[in-house]
């Protein structure tokens, strides 16, 4: 027979037992002695144990007395189990152990002595705490990470469901448990689908939106150990924000890409402008002469040629209007790009909405109701001329949502106020409204709800432009009772802040002579025509010059011939940017002389210089008599 000595030394398990009841040590095998990193000590009792062998909890205290395997033993005469006791070994380390204490009677029944297994657990619970730490950090990956753990059993009934992913469908992790996915999303038949997919054994990816949540997803069948599909288990990312993002991406790289090509469609669109209007206004006046002349005719011709000239007023009118509604839109089309965030200043909301109700204040009464409630509010950075576009916008767009009853039933509100740190700008009508489908297309370049003729499509975009140049938001929702409310909301600006509008100086009192030399750079012959004879006809001296390099030439010899010089900007060959550099370095004098004409900056240095010479340049078409009178007399011209 095996000797059962040689047993308890090979164990890979420490054993202790000792005497009751002092604790006397009366035997301890190898391993004993390896968990505590010590002899058992013979002569050491058990109230010396927990000092004598480093006994303490898992706190870190020492281990009660009262508590320890063999003090349970003998008070209960039952075996006893301990989990958490942690051995600090005399030179160093710790042994975290599970310690069985067991009786050992005599013949007559009595506790002679207590044995008590020692196992080191010290890896197990490692295990145990790495495993924690993982289910802990998955937990809270799942928490709080966009995405859904969810599983469903065969019939579809959902098992498992966690994830902060759930937030964006209004569901909590868990709450899905027990719900049949089938039965919850029978209105979605594309869910369905995707189920009985994976029930048929397919692994695949696809993406799905529920409600406004947009999900990425990957779904995997679960197998049996014979292979059968027992359920699906499936992964869900939560992409709506980055959607989200994507659109916005895709609008404003759509925006840049609009506005590159408006300006080039400017540019091309203004020459022809500028002249058409011009040689307009010819006829409109040498139309004008004739009329004034029909007295000099016999009174049977009189009636005769009135009648024509009045036919010939009747064509020419539609056109003027038609042109000036071209070059409306040309000028519509500049805001595509944002205004200079540098260039603005601070305004006040309230004085810009009064001044737009001077303006449009009697058409909209025409067509409805106007209810106005303006607060004061804070100022706000922004260009005043520009912020009465959007306000002007608003209302000619509320105005055209409502119905042709007129104020007997439509009704415009119009507030102005503060919210916390942003100022708010409300426009309201009881139109129509716009369905939440359309509330963001709306904003997008030659998007309209309106009827054929009654706008460009642009108003609303140019809008949202020009506010987010302010750094501020616009948007549309439901009005209370129906209807439309669009919102502007701008950043106040605090009491440090820039400021107020330096007052404009004023004008000097020089007269401009009717004798003043204009020089005109231009490389397209029917806009120079143009020109020149508007001017010629104003009593101005008029140089035309198609050849940038002449001009320069002229400009730099003759350094006071000229009073005032329009270049266009964008020139074949030496261009308008080109001009000024050569003059700044040649003929500094002659820069302040220069007016630079555009179409349209549609290259980026166009742009860029369009930005840092914004007072010296004008936009085509443009009334270039007023100019010239008023750059002659801002130059003190005589």
């Amino acid at each position: 027979m095996m000797d059962l000595q040689w047993i308890l030394e090979m164990l890979p398990v420490g054993v202790w037992t000792a005497k009751v009841p002092t604790g006397e040590v009366a035997y301890a095998n190898p391993e004993f002695q390896r968990i505590m990193g010590m002899n058992a000590v013979e002569r050491s009792q058990i109230g010396d144990a927990s000092a004598t062998y480093g006994i303490f909890d898992l706190a870190g205290r020492p281990y009660p007395l009262e508590s320890l395997p063999f003090s349970r033993v003998v008070a209960t005469g039952s075996p006893a189990t301990v989990d958490d006791l942690v051995i600090h070994r005399p030179h160093g380390g710790k042994v975290n152990v599970r310690a069985f204490g067991y009786p050992v009677r005599d013949g007559g029944g009595a506790l002679t002595h207590v044995i008590v297994a020692f196992i080191d657990i010290t890896r197990e619970l490692q295990a145990i705490a790495g495993r924690e730490q993982t289910e802990s950090r998955a937990a809270f990956a799942i928490n709080h990470a966009p995405i859904v753990l969810w599983c469903a059993d065969a019939k579809g009934t959902v098992t498992l469901s966690e994830g902060a992913g759930l937030a964006s469908m209004g569901v909590k992790s868990g709450q899905l448990v027990g719900q049949n996915l089938f039965e919850l999303y029978r209105d979605h038949p594309s869910i369905a689908g995707y189920l009985r997919r994976g029930l048929a054994g397919e692994s695949f990816s696809y993406t799905v939106q529920v409600g406004e949540a947009i999900y990425d997803s990957s779904l995997t069948p679960v197998r049996n150990s014979s292979g059968a599909v027992t359920g699906v288990t499936g992964l869900s990312r939560d992409i709506t924000e980055i959607r989200k993002l994507q659109t916005n991406a895709i609008q404003n790289d759509r925006a840049i890409a609009l506005g590159t090509l408006a300006a080039s469609l400017a540019h091309e669109i203004n020459n022809p402008l500028t002249y058409m209007l011009g040689h307009l206004e010819f006829v409109d006046q040498s139309l004008g002469r004739i009329e004034r002349s029909f007295h000099e005719l016999p009174e049977a011709q009189r009636a005769e040629w009135a009648a024509l000239a009045q036919e010939l007023r009747r064509s020419l009118e539609p056109v003027q209007a038609g042109t000036r509604r071209i070059a409306d839109i040309t000028r519509e089309l500049r805001t595509f790009i944002r205004p200079n965030a540098e260039e603005t200043v601070r305004a006040d909301a309230r004085s810009v909405v009064t001044s737009v109700l001077k303006l449009v204040g009697k058409e909209l009464e025409a067509r409805a109701v106007l209810q106005v409630d303006l607060h004061e509010t804070a100022p706000v950075r922004a260009d005043a001329s520009r912020l009465v576009q959007v306000v002007l916008n608003l209302l000619v767009n509320a105005m055209q949502a409502l119905s042709g009853e007129g104020p007997a039933t439509n009704r415009i509100w119009v507030s102005t106020g503060n919210e916390g740190d942003q100022v708010v700008i409300e426009v309201s009508d009881n139109g129509p409204g716009v369905p939440p489908d359309k509330r963001e297309r709306i904003f997008e370049p030659f998007v309209t709800t309106k009827e054929v003729g009654q706008g460009s499509g642009l108003g609303l975009f140019v809008c949202r432009n020009i506010v987010q140049g302010f750094s501020g938001q616009v948007a549309v929702g439901d009005r209370s009772g129906g209807g439309a409310k669009f919102r502007v909301l701008l950043p106040a600006v605090g009491a440090d802040g820039s400021p107020d509008v330096p007052p404009e100086a004023a004008a000097p009192d020089a007269k401009v002579s009717a004798i003043s030399s204009v020089l005109i750079i231009d490389d397209d012959p029917i806009v120079t025509t143009t020109l020149s004879r508007q001017l010629e006809a104003a009593g101005y001296r008029v140089q035309v010059e198609a050849d940038a390099a002449r001009a320069i030439e002229t400009l730099t010899s003759n350094v006071d011939g000229i009073g005032l010089v329009f270049c266009d900007l964008m020139m074949r060959g030496i261009s308008g940017m080109d001009l000024r550099e050569t003059l700044a370095a040649r003929a500094p004098s002659q820069l302040a002389k220069v007016v630079f004409m555009t179409g349209g900056a549609f290259t980026p240095r166009a742009r860029a210089f369009r930005e840092r010479y914004a007072d010296q340049c004008v936009d085509k078409p443009f009334d270039v008599v007023g100019e010239a009178a008023r750059r002659l007399r801002a130059f003190g011209a005589t």
